[in-house]
């Protein structure tokens, strides 16, 4: 039996009993060539067990994954005549095995690793919303606790949602004091992010949360109540109302997501005079200034096209919306909220009252600036505060 036989078998039989970590390649016979490497493991794709081959070049790596009985093929065909070199590594021994001229030899060596590494490819993903009752309610997943197919984005951008929400609260005296938290989500529609954040901070967190969802629908009210009575959630309740017209005095976090136009800014202002620790906002439609985008100073050739001029508009309405928060007390974040594969409406605005304010009037200074160099008279927010 061949040396290159019986090395086979020992990749072979490690990955049957998964004593297998991983196969090298190397000393190509065309040296002058721009392949230098294999690298050869074990990958879960889709479920399956695969080979994973790293192909090492002299600029790039390029990976191919092969099932189990073809990337077998593939090895013996490099072993017989592309490389000179093979190392393999599994957790019970080591194979050292090399060929030169026509002669070739196969050393066993003591194990260098005791342990099989993690299977690659198929990460478990992790999700901070463990309760389904009220996601099979919603119609997020089925009676088997399995996401609908139609689902699948929401139930991706509530999971994000949490995590921001986590990351803020994070070391913050909000999540780490024992007194109450209330929260007020502006514009809640049909309260998916509502729901998942009200179990997030009274079930996971253990916070004495209350969570106060507004919308304009009757309709959607009286179901995002029924629904949070049924599941047991005492004080997370839903009321009518307008953004602009709803009575905050205070709160210690306020949510508006999606929110159309001003309404973000009203929401933002609301927030602000009530005092909010926790700003969260992730706009939708910016046509206010948008509209008023008629006298550019050399930007004529940026704003011509429709479409430049709309997300020109997205931008410039953000970043003031996020300079007026930091004149009055707030540290912004700026960040895409969930990818566009996800959603449209991606751009999430975050602020956090920061214990001093550094002087207000260079954040206004900017804003004018801004307004000067894209011909806004005024942005809406100005008015509000």
């Amino acid at each position: 039996m061949s040396n290159e036989t019986r090395l086979l078998q020992h990749i072979q039989s490690s990955i049957a009993d998964d004593s297998f970590v991983r196969l090298t390649l190397s000393k190509p016979t065309d040296q002058k060539g721009i392949l230098k490497k294999v690298i050869v493991s074990l990958a879960s794709i889709k479920k399956e067990t695969q080979l994973s081959f790293i192909y090492r070049h002299k600029t790039n790596d390029i990976t191919k994954n092969q099932p189990i009985k073809e990337g077998l093929v593939t090895i013996e065909s490099q072993l017989s005549g592309e490389f000179e070199i093979a190392n393999l590594f599994t957790t019970s021994s080591d194979f050292a095995y090399e060929r030169n001229g026509g002669k070739s030899r196969l050393k066993e060596k003591p194990a260098t690793f005791k342990t099989a590494p993690n299977r690659g490819h198929d990460k478990e993903k992790r999700h901070l919303i463990q309760g389904t009752d009220y996601l099979q309610l919603l119609g997020v997943l089925d009676k088997n606790g399995r996401v609908l197919k139609d689902k699948g984005d929401k139930f991706k951008q509530i999971n994000k949602f949490v995590e921001v929400i986590e990351s803020l609260l994070k070391n913050h005296e909000l999540a780490s004091s024992k007194k109450s938290i209330r929260v007020v989500d502006m514009g809640s529609g049909k309260g998916y992010l509502t729901f998942a954040l009200y179990d997030y901070l009274a079930n996971q967190l253990k916070l004495d949360a209350s969570v106060a969802g507004v919308e304009v629908r009757q309709d959607l009210i009286d179901k995002c109540n029924g629904i949070a009575k049924s599941v047991g959630f005492e004080q997370l309740n839903f009321e009518l109302g307008y953004i602009g017209d709803y009575a905050l005095d205070s709160t210690d976090m306020l949510i508006a997501l999606h929110a159309c136009d001003t309404a973000t800014d009203d929401a933002i202002a609301k927030g602000m005079a009530a005092n909010a620790e926790l700003i969260i906002c992730a706009p939708c439609c910016h046509k206010q200034v948008r509209k008023s985008m008629t006298d550019s100073q050399g930007l004529d050739s940026l704003l011509q096209h429709g479409i430049l001029k709309e997300r020109q508009a997205e931008i410039v309405t953000d970043a003031i919306r996020a300079l007026l928060m930091e004149s009055k007390g707030y540290k912004t974040k700026v960040f895409e909220f969930i990818s566009t594969e996800h959603t449209g409406k991606n751009l999430m605005i975050v602020g956090q009252k920061r214990k001093k304010t550094a002087n207000p009037q260079q954040y206004l200074d900017e804003v004018e600036k801004l307004k000067q160099q894209f011909g806004i008279k005024e942005h809406y927010l100005e008015s509000l505060l």
